[in-house]
């Protein structure tokens, strides 16, 4: 277990806030942080910013996962990060593109980290719930992390029970919640 840069955190988090950076730069922060928690497990390496060949789709951070950490190896090899830094709920529309990108990329698992969560009712699946639910029955898994979650990670070990906590609550219960 190793504890992650708390300034390093803040800073990032500040960013990420600030209401006089563009949309972009706000954005850029949550993708910096969400690369340096997971750089920072052993055999976890990125790639950030991709757009395919038709330049029709960028993914925001590849992950490869060399099952290294302990808690990682529940993971596949290879899954896809979506970053949303907005100031509401992540709609059902832009969860389901994020769907499509996994399905055409045929990768299993997903995960937005969405400031705000998603649109609907977690309990009653409905909106961007919904479509979660609609990705699982596809053998596609889209995990949602809020920044109310990464902020209270301080240790890699904190960081990979959020991860599999996610993963096995999506799995049990079907659930994004």
């Amino acid at each position: 277990m190793a504890a992650y840069d708390a300034v390093k955190i803040q800073h990032l988090l500040t960013r990420g806030a600030d209401k006089s950076l563009t949309t972009k730069e706000r954005g850029d922060a949550l993708e910096d942080l969400v690369c340096y928690l997971l750089e920072e497990l052993p055999g976890v390496r990125t790639r950030r910013n991709a757009i395919d060949f038709f330049k029709s789709a960028e993914i925001d951070i590849a992950v490869v996962n060399g099952k290294v950490a302990e808690w990682l190896c529940a993971f596949p090899y290879l899954f896809l990060i979506e970053c949303k830094n907005w100031d509401k709920p992540v709609d059902s529309a832009t969860v389901s593109a994020f769907k499509n990108k996994l399905d055409n990329r045929s990768i299993e698992l997903g995960i937005i980290v969405a400031t705000n969560g998603i649109t609907g009712d977690e309990h009653e699946r409905k909106s961007a719930h919904h479509i979660v639910d609609l990705a699982q029955a596809a053998n596609r898994r889209i995990l949602v992390i809020t920044l109310d979650q990464l902020k209270m990670i301080r240790t890699t070990e904190d960081f990979e029970s959020l991860l599999v906590d996610r993963l096995l609550t999506l799995a049990a219960t079907g659930g994004s919640f």
